[in-house]
């Protein structure tokens, strides 16, 4: 019989809250967000996050078509409905764009869903890039807060999985390369998403996929206690799951879930529970992608195995590594990246891509040589000292050399000599003898 994870009573239905505390935290929920939390006080049992884009909404929501927000937004629709509130697509009447409004619910909302909604805006701004959405700021209508934010015209990649099964490999290499582009910038600025999905991952109308929903995101040295056990359990690395410290390596498991999932059409694991799916991830219990499709390139298989590695400190550095050890990457970058001695012909192989196209570095080249060839011919030809009239006979200069170098204590007669005398450019390079 399954045991509830948080107070540890008896469940009689596993799917179903537990009958002594009311939690859901034991159960897995497939694309719901559980709190993992210990603390039932400090956190809700369960919440779900938006989803920018939904299909059969019965109802307009709270604001209407046509309403006018702030006297700057005119909604157009209700996009998505969840527990965490409603996102609207509005037109900004200042700017004249496209914009998606994020609401909290109307009621029931504590302070901490409050300033997690506001850290969600503080985070999310400080990343910039063209894989990420651009959230713009918060406002507040009639005391309900809400995020102005990038409205993405497109679908969400689990919608777009269960429609067509699974990408083409070579969409899905770019598709994966383009995410991994998006969550190295997170990364960067130190930000942990934490709820990397499909369902967070939009595909615009160009096919560029979109990291949605900072909601749960936080910078890396502030995850500690309960916050650190909050997220999607199916996409959850086994450390979250058993409320471990979380890391950007954390990030790096989800990542390799969600790439399973677009190079094969399934998921990685299929379990009831959270304590069945812990016992998967760490027993690394996955079906192999080549199984499920023939023409996967068996590097995508080694690339995703390293990213769901149970230990944290075996899977890839960063996105960027993973990005790198894919098909068509940079082999010699992702095996430093790994940690991994490369081989010979693994170096010799990669040097063919590196230095300057020939038809660049030969004329560069021939234009060295010139310079180097010619330059004693122009120095002799503009040389000051070699253009400048003498005076005096080759006899006198050199009685006056003698002369200074004795006044410089240096009386001994010198064992040689050699005297180059210009007289208006004509040379005389004789040597005088020696004398004592």
């Amino acid at each position: 019989m399954e045991t509830c994870l948080r107070c540890k009573s008896e469940l009689a239905d596993a799917t179903k809250a537990c009958p002594g505390c009311g939690s859901v935290a034991g159960v897995l929920t497939g694309d719901a967000t559980v709190v993992m939390a210990a603390d039932s006080a400090s956190a809700p049992s369960r919440t779900s996050t938006s989803r920018i884009l939904e299909t059969s909404i019965p109802d307009d929501g709270r604001f209407p078509p046509g309403t006018l927000l702030n006297s700057r937004y005119r909604v157009v629709g209700l996009l998505g409905r969840g527990g965490m509130g409603e996102v609207y697509r509005a037109t900004d009447l200042t700017l004249a764009q496209a914009v998606a409004l994020k609401f909290l619910p109307e009621t029931g909302v504590s302070e901490r869903v409050l300033e997690r909604f506001h850290a969600e805006v503080r985070i999310a701004r400080q990343i910039s890039h063209p894989n990420i959405c651009r959230v713009y700021d918060i406002g507040e209508v009639d005391g309900q807060p809400f995020i102005s934010m990038e409205y993405v015209d497109g679908e969400d990649l689990a919608d777009l999985l269960k429609r067509i099964g699974r990408l083409p490999s070579d969409k899905a290499l770019e598709t994966a390369r383009k995410i991994c582009a998006g969550l190295a910038a997170a990364h960067d600025r130190g930000v942990i998403h934490r709820d990397l999905k499909p369902q967070n991952i939009m595909l615009n109308k160009r096919g560029e996929p979109v990291i949605m929903d900072f909601g749960l995101a936080a910078v890396t040295d502030q995850l500690t206690g309960a916050e650190a056990r909050i997220g999607t359990p199916a996409y959850m690395s086994p450390e979250q799951l058993r409320g471990d410290e979380v890391t950007a390596k954390s990030d790096i498991y989800a990542l390799g879930l969600v790439l399973f999932e677009i190079f094969s059409g399934k998921r990685a694991y299929e379990a009831r529970t959270v304590g069945d799916l812990l016992k998967l991830q760490e027993g690394a219990q996955m079906s192999s992608l080549t199984s499920l499709a023939a023409d996967i390139d068996p590097q995508v298989e080694k690339v995703i195995k390293r990213c769901l590695n149970p230990a944290p400190s075996q899977r890839p550095a960063s996105p960027l590594a993973v990005s790198a050890a894919l098909p068509g990457g940079d082999p010699l970058a992702a095996a430093l990246a790994a940690g991994e001695t490369p081989s010979p012909e693994l170096v010799a192989s990669s040097g063919k891509t590196e230095g300057m196209d020939l038809r660049y570095s030969i004329p560069m080249l021939a234009l060295v040589l010139i310079v180097v060839i010619a330059l004693p011919v122009i120095y002799i030809s503009f040389c000051i000292l070699q253009r400048s009239p003498v005076s005096y006979s080759r006899d006198v200069t050199s009685y006056q050399a003698r002369k200074i170098a004795a006044s410089f204590g240096y009386t001994q007669s010198p064992a040689d000599s050699y005297i180059k005398i210009t007289s208006g450019g004509a040379k005389d390079y004789a040597p005088e003898p020696s004398f004592e």
